[in-house]
């Protein structure tokens, strides 16, 4: 399949995830975010979006680590470094990514992350894997940094159930200098501003 390479990857969610997002929130859409492995989700996406509006602004969701955030910023792919997220980010630059689709990197450590998936559990009983937490959490801060109001979708593309042993386990995290009891969104400021996060039921993805 050579998912990482082929151009068929970015070109089905071109046809499929793109204008699913359109037609949900009615051309709304200000904000796609996502996270890249392959990159085919947020390089085929991104660029359905921006032609049917090119004012939509793509932005990836990056793990603390991966080299796709000094990428964006110098053109250089430097070395990347450990990070405990699973699924996105990488130390090189697969062929179906295609960082000019890319508006925004939004860098996220697995502490973040990670809390966020365990907050969505607690808040909104879904069970949702680490990339998924590192895309909702770069999605907050966008809506958290905005004046305005936005229309934010984001991705949730793994189950937390194949990672019972590490997102959700105390000893795991502890043991790879994460406290599992920290979470910098459990007492949030109060605001004014709106945002929306959403897409499919409120979040477009799965548990």
């Amino acid at each position: 399949v050579d998912q990482y390479e082929t151009r068929h990857n970015p070109a089905a969610h071109y046809k499929s995830v793109g204008p699913e997002i359109w037609r949900q929130t009615a051309g709304d859409v200000t904000h796609f975010v996502a996270a890249g492995s392959t990159g085919g989700t947020i390089t085929g996406t991104g660029a359905y979006l921006k032609e049917r509006n090119p004012g939509v602004q793509v932005v990836l969701a990056d793990p603390t680590g991966s080299v796709f955030s000094e990428y964006f910023k110098t053109g250089v792919c430097g070395a990347g470094k450990p990070f405990l997220v699973e699924g996105v980010g990488k130390a090189n630059i697969p062929g179906a990514m295609d960082m000019a689709v890319v508006d925004a990197v939004v860098d996220v450590d697995d502490q973040d992350a990670f809390a966020m998936c365990r907050r969505l559990s607690r808040k909104t009983g879904l069970c949702i894997g680490g990339s998924a937490g590192l895309n909702v959490e770069a999605a907050a801060r966008l809506a958290e940094a905005s004046p305005e109001p936005l229309t934010i979708v984001t991705v949730l593309a793994d189950s937390g159930v194949k990672y019972l042993s590490k997102v959700y386990n105390d000893e795991y995290l502890a043991e790879n200098g994460i406290d599992a009891n920290l979470d910098k969104r459990e007492q949030p400021k109060p605001t004014s501003r709106q945002a929306r996060l959403g897409g499919a039921g409120g979040f477009f993805g799965r548990c």
